[in-house]
């Protein structure tokens, strides 16, 4: 297991109001003092909720084109192969990856079930912020790696998770087992993919001796950037 503790995560997450209001699907409109106050109440409330958790380890990979349209990455010590030509592209320079998993914890969970039934508003907009938080942790966490990692003269990809592109969801649950997540954080996939606390994310992260061009996650580089309901405007998404 790598080193995984960050001082005080807790209270490096910020909730960036504007990638609330994107997970909110507002576009530019004029939201209001009302709504922006409702907000910044939501994200405090949030922050206080939240109890944030991660994990990750480094494993070494081999990979294998097998055909145009077929593409295998193994991670050896374990296992576990990736079939997907878009893991494959993302590992193309590197001969190694870190396997992550993070979650916000029941607590969050609990409290926009309670809010279902009694201020639906502020439960979807709590939804939101907790969704701005997780990624805000795997973006400190992802950080984190690459200062230790450029300190050994060491440089990453973007992070990337099953059920975003043509790695199925159901990699999920492999990952999870592999990095006893059930255990450590208190994450748990189902066979379909799906994780409980719902604001978790499992996610892998490339590592070359080279320096790479594929650091930032962009819309533009995501197989689903033609159907998303929360693609960024400009710039593309940086995750």
């Amino acid at each position: 297991m790598e080193n995984n503790m960050i001082d005080n995560i807790k209270n490096l997450i910020e909730i960036d109001e504007r990638e609330v209001l994107r997970y909110l699907q507002y576009k530019d409109q004029d939201i209001g003092d009302s709504l922006s106050d409702e907000i910044k109440q939501c994200i405090n409330k949030t922050r206080e909720i939240i109890n944030p958790r991660f994990i990750f380890r480094k494993y070494k990979i081999k990979k294998l084109k097998l055909s145009e349209e077929k593409s295998k990455v193994y991670l050896e010590g374990s296992n576990l192969t990736l079939q997907s030509d878009d893991v494959y592209n993302l590992l193309l320079e590197c001969d190694e990856c870190i396997l992550m998993s993070a979650t916000l914890g029941l607590e969050i969970e609990r409290e926009i079930r309670k809010l279902t039934y009694t201020d639906l508003t502020k439960g979807i907009i709590i939804d939101a912020c907790a969704t701005t938080a997780i990624e805000e942790v795997c973006d400190i966490v992802q950080d984190d790696i690459s200062k230790k990692s450029l300190k050994e003269d060491k440089y990453i990809t973007y992070r990337y998770s099953p059920g975003y592109g043509d790695l199925a969801i159901e990699k999920n649950v492999d990952i999870n087992n592999l990095l006893n997540s059930q255990k450590e954080i208190g994450l748990t996939v189902t066979n379909s993919g799906i994780m409980i606390p719902r604001k978790s994310v499992v996610a892998l992260i490339g590592i070359s001796h080279k320096g790479i061009t594929n650091t930032k996650k962009s819309c533009e580089n995501c197989s689903n950037r033609h159907n998303c309901d929360y693609k960024k405007e400009t710039n593309g998404c940086e995750n």
